[in-house]
């Protein structure tokens, strides 16, 4: 039977004091929006019917690192690693397009291809570059973003490393830019079998700062190729070098082929991901019973921007087309990754305040119960790079730049279902959106 999901868990769950995590209280984190840093009589509490407070499930981020350090407004502000957006000539988010496939470089396009077998979505074609372009521009609002203009390609780096048999593995591919240079990137064989073969990150990193157009603020690549950081790594979903402004995401592992693999439940991702039941289910694995509901929560389930977020995704019933459905979906997820890395090229660390697009992740199961939407505290930082520093602070004040965003996000989102992309995702934040604003 469909879970209706009744009540919502909007705090830490239970499981969360067992991890060692505990949320800062709201005068903390409505100090850590402010220029200062530091508290005031008056502040604002948010509720969590809005700002939910992190998940923290068993195997989650937070649970292997609960003590990790929160970034303030104000320590963000004054950090020195931190690209400032004062240079009025380098004010351009750039997307690249994933690289072609040259036709000597065919077998890598299996590579791309999660061994699924015939599931749906194995053989369909990752989200046009386009989407993500029109996206960062509603997500990042008021920044030049654009698809960058040259195409790279996987080229060979040696002639005679050309496996001979479907088998082999070449030691190294090529990654061409559009000027012919090309640099070698390192291929291994995918511990968990996955895929095939996996390409280099920093080999590939290394493209993107040699590309890096003299206009940008931050370049982010996308790869279709399951990539991997270091020696000890299973794989890395991306990755952003904020110092150097550039960033790397693949396609491949948010593939929704690899949902069953990973046991991932569709009807629990955000924002059904703060149902009570689906949170006592997965706290139980670690002996944490389940409680009754409180009567805070009886009553916050009852209305407020979750409660609509969730009622309005659970109604989303796609377009009927499997194959676009399946597009919609694995776009969402791009979408929400894509814009966290790029919000660590705008220096912004992991968040830990509140349920947030910048909270770190543990896993892929983790990441599609994780919202699309910034925090209070991360929104402030967005706010004050391109208002206070892009626009030398002379465009609009905060709450009127926030209700703009705001429009021009539930605006991408409605758009979405005259190209069949809707999803639950977009239905939830666009029903969130509403509220808030």
């Amino acid at each position: 039977m469909a879970c209706d999901h009744t009540y919502l868990q909007l705090d830490p769950s239970p499981f969360a004091e067992l991890a060692g995590f505990e949320q800062l209280d709201a005068r903390k984190r409505a100090a850590a929006e402010t220029t200062t840093g530091k508290s005031v009589n008056n502040f604002r509490e948010w509720p969590n019917t809005l700002f939910p407070g992190p998940l923290v499930l068993p195997h989650d981020d937070l649970n292997y690192d609960p003590d990790c350090p929160p970034q303030s407004y104000r320590s963000w502000s004054v950090e020195k690693a931190r690209n400032r957006l004062t240079n009025r000539s380098r004010n351009t988010i750039y997307i690249g397009r994933v690289p072609q496939i040259a036709q000597e470089m065919s077998f890598m396009q299996q590579w791309t291809r999660p061994n699924v077998g015939q599931t749906t979505g194995s053989e369909i074609s990752s989200p046009d570059a386009a989407l993500f372009v029109e996206y960062t521009k509603a997500f990042y609002h008021g920044m030049d973003v654009q698809m960058l203009p040259q195409q790279l390609a996987w080229k060979p780096w040696d002639k005679s490393d050309r496996p001979k048999r479907q088998v082999n593995l070449p030691k190294y591919v090529g990654l061409s830019s559009a000027t012919g240079a090309t640099t070698r990137i390192r291929v291994r064989r995918v511990s968990d079998n996955t895929f095939d073969a996996q390409l280099n990150l920093d080999d590939i990193i290394d493209t993107a700062i040699s590309i890096l157009p003299s206009n940008a603020y931050a370049l982010l690549l996308l790869v279709d190729h399951d990539i991997y950081e270091s020696d000890d790594d299973d794989f890395c979903c991306g990755r952003a070098y904020g110092g150097s402004r550039v960033a790397v995401v693949q396609t491949a592992r948010y593939n929704p082929a690899l949902d069953t693999r990973e046991a991932i439940d569709r009807s629990h991702m955000w924002p059904m991901s703060h149902c009570k039941a689906f949170i006592d289910d997965l706290c139980l694995v670690e002996d944490v019973a389940a409680r009754d509901p409180t009567k805070e929560q009886i009553n916050g389930s009852k209305k407020g921007a979750m409660r609509k977020a969730i009622d309005a995704a659970a109604a989303c019933s796609g377009s009927g087309d499997k194959q676009m459905e399946i597009q919609a979906l694995w776009f969402a997820r791009l979408a929400r990754t894509v814009s966290h890395e790029l919000g660590h090229c705008f220096g912004i660390a992991h968040c830990v305040y509140y349920a947030c697009n910048m909270q770190s992740t543990a896993g892929m199961k983790e990441d599609v119960r994780q919202p699309p939407y910034l925090c209070p505290v991360c929104e402030a930082k967005v706010y004050n790079a391109l208002v206070k520093e892009l626009d030398s602070g002379e465009g609009e004040d905060k709450s009127s730049w926030t209700a703009e965003r705001c429009v021009a996000l539930k605006n991408f989102c409605q758009g979405l279902d005259s190209k069949g992309l809707q999803s639950s995702m977009w239905a939830g934040l666009e029903a969130w959106l509403s509220a808030r604003v």
